[in-house]
């Protein structure tokens, strides 16, 4: 894992990427990695971490089971090239 300053200069917690296998879900891996990953950023001195995850997903799930709740939603959607 790593830490960065934003632009203001406070320090954040770069995105960590780990998920669990849909069968393996619901057994408590992914809260234990997820309290691991925030214990290790406030051991290093982090003030926040952006989040990003699909909504109503099992990651969003566990991110409002935490108590996180959402600064806003990013729409995506696919950008076809010319004479596709």
């Amino acid at each position: 894992m790593e830490t960065m300053p934003d632009a203001a200069g406070t320090v954040r917690l770069l995105p960590q990427y780990f998920g669990i296998l849909p069968q393996h879900r619901g057994r408590g891996y992914g809260r234990a990695l997820w309290r691991a990953a925030m214990h290790w950023g406030h051991e290093h001195g982090t003030d926040y971490q952006i989040l990003q995850t699909t909504v109503g997903g099992a990651s969003d799930c566990l991110c409002a089971a935490e108590g996180l709740s959402s600064l806003g939603v990013a729409q995506q959607a696919e950008v076809l090239a010319s004479g596709s």
